[in-house]
């Protein structure tokens, strides 16, 4: 069976070495604590100062500007969005459904709000966590053997 990967960004309001709204692949995850693929490096992070989910989202994700943050520019106003696939941060048009990344140049969903992500979040080592994981699994195993 396929090593399944999942997927971990800094929850918004966290300080933290990591870029907030940037996905990282995670390489061992434990209630306390996970590690992460920084730059082709593994980092640990505290478990608590992540949200972990089992795919790499292909929305923009929408981070909120920490009080008295120098970057990005301030005439992007109170947040703006990072790109799914290369991290790029960009100003956020207000109301748009979706933009084009300036760096990369492919288009995604903004993710105004992150609540649809949440039923997929894996909180912790948790009877409902390990039901959904094995949810996953079965659905998975199913369709890899539909595939062939």
């Amino acid at each position: 069976m396929p090593q399944l990967e999942q997927w971990a960004r800094v929850r918004a309001r966290t300080q933290c070495p990591l870029r907030r709204g940037a996905w990282y692949r995670v390489l061992q995850l434990s209630t306390a604590e996970a590690v992460l693929e920084v730059h082709g490096q593994p980092l640990s992070v505290p478990r608590p100062f992540l949200q972990v989910l089992p795919v790499r989202p292909r929305m923009w994700s929408v981070v909120p500007r920490l009080r008295g943050g120098a970057s990005p520019p301030a005439d992007w106003g109170s947040r703006y969005g990072v790109c799914p696939r290369c991290s790029a941060r960009a100003a956020l048009p207000e109301q748009a459904v979706s933009m084009r990344c300036p760096a990369c140049k492919q288009a995604f969903v903004i993710a105004w709000s992150d609540s649809h992500w949440r039923v997929f979040e894996l909180l912790s080592d948790t009877p409902a966590a390990r039901a959904i994981l094995r949810a996953r699994d079965a659905a998975l195993r199913l369709r890899i053997g539909h595939s062939g």
